[in-house]
């Protein structure tokens, strides 16, 4: 199994999207930090790192502008690396270890999972460090301390945790749909439709998708739903579960993604 993991690591590593998505991403974060240090200069601004960026000492809000992207990326990189064996047509062969069919399949969620987290992790680092330079080129780092640190090291692997999960949702998903671009779609869709709508509408099953429970996770703080008359105006956003039990919940999602993308996988006959 240790063997399979590592062969899995390797082929992961070779995959030109696992290299240039990140890369990609971090491009995206070098150019937003030079578009708000020319408006800040612009306008003469000056930004506080602790309480204008970071949120406070909790650093609630310091990856917010990028944490969109890390659960997508980790969902695509996922999903792709299993339809690339469907459109190279390498899937057939895997297909014929049928003993080993469920071993492949852990392997490459294992694999999937360390290096969704530790690219999150890395990119997430990255970006604090750019908004720390941001402050430091235009108003002031004091304040920081070593419970702000800490916050934001606890975010950071909060948020690679989150994507490691994501990864192990995209190869269930394409599993599934047997097509990677069906399942990335399909992800985007769910994400920015109809979990909305399921929030909007019956915010107490809203309150138990991943979406929702993975923005917890990620920034340590409970998943709420909405309780009130939301098209009225009249409504409040109330705490529901705390930031492990979203965890646990988002586990169980991709954990249960893996279970029928497993017994799909296993029973999937080779013509």
């Amino acid at each position: 199994m240790i063997r399979l993991v590592t062969a899995e690591f390797k082929r992961l590593a070779a995959r030109r999207i696992t290299r240039y998505f990140p890369l990609t991403v971090a491009g995206l974060m070098i150019a937003g930090i030079a578009i708000a240090l020319q408006v800040i200069n612009s306008n003469d601004d000056s930004v506080d790192f602790v309480n204008d960026i970071a949120g406070g000492p909790d650093a609630t809000s310091i990856l917010g502008p990028v944490t969109i992207l890390f659960p997508l990326m980790a969902f695509v990189i996922g999903a792709s690396y299993m339809g690339a064996d469907i459109k190279t047509g390498m899937l057939e062969h895997l297909l014929t270890w049928e003993p080993r069919r469920l071993r492949l399949l852990a392997a490459r969620a294992v694999s999937l999972f360390v290096v969704a987290a530790v690219l999150t992790m890395i990119l997430a680092t990255f970006f604090v460090a750019l908004l720390y330079l941001l402050a430091a080129l235009t108003g002031t780092v004091d304040g920081t301390s070593g419970e702000l640190w800490g916050n934001i090291a606890k975010l950071v692997l909060r948020s690679g945790l989150a994507a490691g999960i994501f990864s192990a949702l995209g190869v269930g998903a394409t599993i599934l749909v047997n097509n990677s671009i069906a399942s990335i779609v399909g992800f985007v869709i769910y994400w920015f439709v109809a979990e909305p709508l399921v929030g909007t509408f019956l915010p107490k099953w809203g309150i138990y998708l991943p979406i929702e429970n993975a923005n917890a996770l990620s920034e340590g703080r409970p998943a709420q739903r909405i309780e009130g008359d939301v098209f009225g105006g009249f409504f409040d956003i109330v705490d529901e579960h705390s930031a492990t039990v979203a965890g646990l919940i988002l586990t169980g999602w991709a954990v249960l993604a893996l279970i029928v993308g497993g017994v799909v996988f296993s029973r999937r006959d080779i013509a």
